[in-house]
């Protein structure tokens, strides 16, 4: 019974630690001003997107053999999250891992006395339910926060991470125990 305690605390301050972690490694800022180890120091960055080289023609009218050019680099859309709301995504996390951790194991129980109150999962879901409702539920929360504006994102994950905490302490006190996977 200890050491479910000890593997959650570790498990949970290790979602923490991915909080601190800075938002661009040392990868994406390399790969970020196009330089690479094989070319020269003085080489130009190349732009990354192609034209055609004649006129502009719609896709589907190239024919093959058309050669293509380097036209001007478009700006690609980058993901700028806070280590605040890596922290925040984290706990949400780890609150949505424990929340299905310990629906699983009423699953695997055969619901003695218990019955689930999400309306989407039913009264008695499978273990392969549980597991879809939580990879599309972390999904739907994460992708919806990556496309809020930056103001709005802490906030939508704070409201999950509400609502997790709500729905894993009304499991603690009917009797369920903490589980992490």
């Amino acid at each position: 019974m200890r050491m479910r305690y000890v593997h959650a605390a570790s498990v949970l301050s290790a979602a923490l630690a991915l909080g601190l972690v800075p938002g661009r490694s040392a990868a994406q800022l390399a790969s970020a001003d196009q330089r690479f180890w094989a070319a020269p120091r003085g080489a130009a960055p190349r732009p990354s997107v192609w034209r055609l080289s004649a006129d502009a023609t719609p896709v589907a009218a190239i024919k093959p053999g058309t050669s293509l050019t380097f036209g001007q680099a478009v700006p690609t859309p980058r993901l700028a999250w806070r280590g605040s709301d890596l922290a925040l995504a984290g706990v949400f996390t780890a609150g949505l891992l424990i929340d299905a951790a310990q629906t699983r194991g009423l699953a695997r129980a055969g619901w003695t006395n218990f019955r689930e109150s999400n309306p989407l999962l039913g009264a008695q879901p499978s273990v392969g339910r549980v597991n879809t409702y939580t990879a599309i539920a972390g999904l739907t929360v994460l992708g919806t926060a990556a496309a809020l504006p930056r103001r709005w994102r802490p906030w939508l994950l704070g409201a999950a991470i509400a609502v997790q905490a709500l729905t894993i302490s009304s499991s603690v006190r009917q009797g369920i125990p903490v589980r992490f996977p």
